[in-house]
Order: structure tokens, then sequence, then C-alpha cells
């Protein structure tokens, strides 16, 4: 970004013209200007009013600057690069050539698709449907909003017979994601290639219990007289009200992570006496368990684990073999694992909403690596040490 693209974006700015991205832009820019020793800016009169426009921008427009563990990873990773989908402009701020991802064939950002099944068996695609009404069962409407939620909503409070729970299961693809308001106002967000089974009402039950696959991030309603049960394969998660993610792909460990409330997690299988730490444990905010053979917590990066919920993709030292899993279901596309290195991490903050060959070009920048796109495949074809 020259000086002339700068200071006209910060006159637009100071005239609050500025649309969310290029007030994204102007913080990102700020964050890496203040790290290199070498970016010239000129007068001293110019830093001062950068300054100034730097707190305005923070308590103006409620943008909170990420922990400086983080960006301490994005100066050291050479350069960050944002798109502005209006105009398709790339802002480098380092000033060298980098090289480019081989692109054969590019792959557009994935969206709002997923399918509903219903207790009876019928199967809409959200994705088609019209907005409005799509069903009534159990007492409870079903209803799909323009921007890619399904509400349910209690209609009338008819008991059922007892043990008559129906059950409705909603997934995305690969490439899709959706978000669901269950019949307590519990709201699940729910990422590509997953899938949430859940009971049409919670009228008459004594617990609230779903079955996640895949990743989804929950803000239970409170109630203290029905339990929030999530099962995964692997473990089961007892809360009454809280804010967390739950990431359980069948390629990966289970992931907790805890922003808000307390949960209890077990880990499942033929555990005949569960030791605490091992078998079980409980989550304060803040804090992430990893479930591998054994239960283990860590301190959670809550911006990273709950990027994607927000629109974006955030890794922060992520192996490389972790992010194109993710870019794998997000884009729909394979990955050839062949040269992909095991040990190369790799930092890197971008929209999930450009084409998949801009997420390479963010990876490439930053570790010393070339990727390729070639029939809807992810291929390392150059590995620098």
């Amino acid at each position: 970004m020259n000086k002339e693209e700068l200071k006209s974006l910060l006159e637009k700015f100071e005239a609050g013209h500025c649309t969310p991205e290029e007030t994204g832009m102007l913080e990102s820019w700020y964050l890496q200007w203040r790290t290199e020793e070498d970016i010239d800016l000129a007068e001293a009169e110019a830093e001062q009013r950068i300054d100034h426009i730097w707190s305005r921008l923070e308590v103006a427009e409620g943008i909170q600057k990420r922990p400086l563990r983080l960006w301490s990873h994005f100066a050291r990773a050479a350069a960050v690069i944002l798109i502005t989908l209006s105009t398709g402009l790339f802002f480098y701020f380092n000033s060298r050539e980098e090289a480019r991802p081989v692109v054969k064939q590019d792959v557009a950002a994935g969206g709002n698709k997923a399918y509903l099944t219903l207790a009876d068996g019928k199967r809409i695609v959200l994705t088609n449907a019209a907005n409005g009404e799509l069903a009534r069962q159990s007492g409870v409407e079903i209803s799909k909003t323009a921007n890619g939620q399904l509400i349910y909503t209690l209609a009338d409070q008819k008991p059922l017979k007892a043990g008559t729970t129906m059950y409705n299961t909603i997934e995305t693809p690969k490439g899709g994601q959706y978000q669901v308001v269950l019949p307590d106002g519990t709201r699940v967000w729910l990422n590509s290639a997953s899938s949430l089974r859940f009971p049409a009402t919670f009228a008459n039950l004594e617990k609230r219990s779903v079955v996640l696959k895949g990743e989804a991030y929950f803000e239970v309603a409170h109630n203290k007289k029905q339990p929030f049960i999530v099962k995964t394969a692997k473990q089961e998660l007892v809360v009454l009200g809280t804010h967390f993610n739950l990431s359980s792909y069948d390629e990966e460990e289970t992931r907790t992570t805890l922003l808000k409330g307390a949960v209890l997690i077990n880990r499942l299988g033929n555990v005949l006496n569960p030791v605490e730490g091992k078998d079980f444990v409980v989550l304060k905010p803040g804090e992430q368990s990893v479930l591998e053979k054994s239960i283990r917590i860590d301190r959670a990066d809550l911006e990273m684990a709950t990027a994607w919920k927000d629109g974006n993709f955030l890794f922060n030292e992520v192996n490389l073999k972790r992010i194109l899993q993710q870019l794998s279901r997000w884009y729909n596309v394979d990955v050839d694992y062949t040269n992909v290195p095991d040990n190369r991490s790799f930092t890197v903050f971008i929209s999930r909403s450009v084409n998949l060959s801009k997420v390479l070009e963010m990876i490439e920048i930053t570790g010393g690596i070339q990727l390729e796109i070639e029939n809807k495949t992810i291929k390392v074809i150059n590995l620098k040490k």
C-alpha cells in the first residue's frame, strides 16, 4: 500500500466513511507498521496522527487488539495479506515479491448449505428451501430465515406419549455451514462436514441430549432443571448453561474450548474406575480439553477456536496438516499429503469468504512453501528448509 493509498484510507476513516473491511485493513496495517522498523512513514507528525486514529479505532469502532503473543507471530511471519471483496485488491505489508501458488483450478469458498432430516424420514434441502415455515411436529414450528438459520419455535405444548421422543438431524456437507436455534433457545453454529442430532422438542424430558459429529459452537440456554448434554464418538459433555466450541472430527483429536460457564467432560469407553484428570475433567473459562487416549487441559486460544464461526481462518502456529484438513472441509477439496511436512507450523489470518488460492498464497508468504491446486486437490510442490 503506497503513501497515497494510505493517506486516502486515513482521510476516509477520519471522515467516518470507512467500511468494516477498510477499518480492518487500517487496523492490520497499523499493527504491521509498528513492528517493521524499515517501513518509512516520513514525518513525526504523521506518526502522531496515526496513533491518534488508532486510539479512535479501538474506542469508536470497538476493535480489540489481538494478544501480543499472536501478533508477534504475525510479525515474524514476514507479511500479512488482507482481501477486500469489493475491489479484489491485495494489501501486502512487505515490499518483497513472494512466490504464489500454482493455480490450475481455483475453488470458491463454502456457504450456508445444509440438510434437515425429520423424524418421519422427510429430508429437506435447506440451501434451496424457501424462507419461512418448513414443517410442524411435536408442537414445534420449524422455520428458515434469510440469513441461514433454522429456528425451532414452540407452537403448542401437546404432551407426547411416554418413550416417544422424535429426533431431527441437521447435516452440513463439505463446503457448508449453518445455524440452528433449538426448541429451548440454545443456539448452535454448525461447521462444515458436521451433523447434529437432537429432539424435536425438549418438553417432558429429564435432560436435553444431542449428538454431534464434526464441529459446532454452542450457546446453551440456561435451564437448571434440564442439564444439556452433548455426545460425540469419544466423549460426553454436561452443561447447565454456557458458551463453548466442540471439535470432534474423526481424523483429529477431540477439542472442547470453554468461553463461558463450566462443563464436565467424560471420556467414553470401558472406563471401570474413572480417574479425574484422565477420564473426566471440569473445564473453566479460557481452558481447552484435548482428548486422545486420555484428557489433558491446555490454556485455550479463544480467538483461534471460534474464528470459523465469525467467518475467518485464524491459525496461530498450527501444524500444516491440521490447516489443510480444515481447508479440505471448507472448500470441499482433497489433499495430497505425500509431501506435507510433519514439523512445519504456520500463522495465518484471513477471511473464509475468499477463494482457496488466496488462503494458499497466505501460507506461502509466511512459510517458505509452494502449493498447487489441481483437479480440486491441494499439493505441496516445493518446500524450503
